[in-house]
């Protein structure tokens, strides 16, 4: 009678767990690209990694402005 209540919320939590593993690492790894010979691995680099120079020049127009 527990199982049916702790049942779901337990596999919620080890989904999200897992979903938000994922995802966190797909923003900040791998550092470089990837090539599987002359063919480009999707995602590489991280999300944050690939645009850096974008990110730095961002939050310096937001420090510098009111």
């Amino acid at each position: 009678m527990v199982l049916h209540y702790v049942g779901p919320i337990l596999i919620g939590g080890i989904i999200g767990y897992i979903t938000n593993y994922i995802a966190i690492r797909m923003l900040f790894q791998p550092y470089e690209a990837k090539y599987i010979g002359k063919w480009h691995v999707p995602f590489t680099p991280g999300i944050i990694p690939r645009r850096k120079d974008a990110f730095a020049e961002a939050l310096g127009q937001a420090v510098f402005e009111k």
